[in-house]
């Protein structure tokens, strides 16, 4: 049964680290955004 934890653990990996990249994409996205809106008035 070893190899169900590792597999579970694998996907509960590749999950955080697509879960971290999507929000750390979004947040600089978000940044760009702002910082046109400043510049712009």
């Amino acid at each position: 049964m070893w190899y169900f934890a590792w597999i579970l653990g694998t996907m509960l990996a590749c999950t955080g680290g697509i879960i971290s990249a999507l929000t750390i994409d979004f947040f600089e996205d978000t940044t760009v955004v702002n910082s046109a809106v400043t510049e712009q008035r």
